[in-house]
């Protein structure tokens, strides 16, 4: 296949088949492939005995240069912490971290010259169709865009997810989201790269996560015991925690989900210099209440709007302490669990 790159963003395609690419990005590609055991026998391969055990379908990453391919054997490298990560499955019962079946070697033709072969370290991961290549960041995209806004054949589901999407919905994202950060921080990751949203994968129901790329820049995992031996009381041991950018990220995802359902990202930053603006706290909740009852109450269901009203009073109220940082949630971003902890708070009733 000859892959073409534009400035260096990753280029996205829909559909992938037999080998079809799920996406690439500066210095790796990942497309689709089946696996098929083969015999432990002899080392031949049987097709009767193949043919009776599962086919594995698998998401291959591959490195561009051999540069970024010897880079990734390193043990603090995606494909070290995914071996790490695979002695720590049991912490992912969930799936909220992409299941990794580990490194392998791949052989390859040149598809110009198919006489000529070569050897490649790849890195395998589960493929599974419900999230494919649907990113974060994309999934942010198509939840703040007005339907009107996007191409005529996909207004309908546009319209649908808009329509579907409630306060709960919005909560178990972020429950999901945050609980496998903290899946991470207790298998030992030292990092992750969230600042782009296009490492956390969104199932097509919008309620579960995957997370991807999890070398953290090669910061590698947390040894254990973190920090100082036994004995040696003047090296204190340091705590497990994950280096992940909640700070700026978070409070923007929270913001969009919250406020710009269908509205546009334009929306959600001019309610929000409102909200700032307003003369006095009863104003600006004022502002948030009257948008959350238009993204998620548009219409409502005679002898339901006292529950309605005490519920978006609840919600307003949240919402408000924690875009203004007030207690208790002067530093929810600070920290995973102080984060976990504002989110388990949204009122869903």
């Amino acid at each position: 296949m000859n892959i073409s790159r534009s400035n260096q963003a990753p280029q996205q395609f829909d559909a992938p088949g037999e080998g079809g690419i799920l996406g690439m990005g500066s210095n790796a590609i990942v497309h689709r492939v089946e696996l098929r055991p083969t015999s432990s026998k002899d080392g031949a391969y049987d097709p009767m005995e193949g043919s009776k055990m599962q086919h594995l379908d698998a998401a291959v990453k591959r490195s561009f240069t051999l540069s970024k391919m010897v880079a990734s054997l390193e043990s603090k490298s995606e494909a070290g912490m995914a071996k790490r990560l695979r002695l720590a499955n049991s912490l992912n019962k969930h799936g909220r971290v992409l299941y990794f079946y580990g490194l392998g070697v791949a052989l390859s033709s040149n598809s110009r010259n198919h006489e000529e072969y070569k050897f490649e370290a790849v890195l395998l991961s589960r493929h599974q169709e419900e999230f494919s290549s649907y990113t974060m960041k994309k999934f942010m995209a198509d939840y703040t865009t007005p339907p009107h806004c996007v191409p005529v054949e996909v207004q309908g589901a546009a319209q649908k997810m808009h329509a579907d999407f409630s306060l709960m919905k919005v909560k178990e994202l972020l429950v999901s989201l945050l609980s496998a950060f903290r899946d991470l921080t207790l298998m030992g990751v030292q990092a992750f790269d969230f600042n782009h949203l296009n490492n956390v994968l969104i199932s097509r129901d919008y309620r579960m996560v995957r997370l991807i790329d999890i070398d953290g820049n090669s910061k590698g995992s947390i040894q254990v015991p973190w920090g100082g031996a036994a004995g040696k009381p003047d090296r204190p041991l340091a705590q497990p925690a994950l280096d992940v950018d909640l700070h700026t990220v978070l409070p923007v995802v929270v913001q969009q989900l919250i406020l710009g359902k269908g509205r546009g990202v334009s929306f959600v930053g001019d309610i929000v210099r409102q909200i700032w603006q307003a003369r006095s706290d009863e104003d600006a909740k004022g502002i948030i209440k009257a948008v959350i009852l238009q993204n998620f109450y548009p219409t409502t269901t005679p002898g339901t709007e006292d529950k309605i009203e005490k519920h978006v009073f609840k919600v307003t109220e949240w919402f408000h302490a924690l875009l203004k940082k007030h207690f208790p949630w002067s530093d929810w971003t600070n920290d995973i669990y102080d984060a976990m902890r504002c989110i388990d708070h949204l009122p869903i009733t």
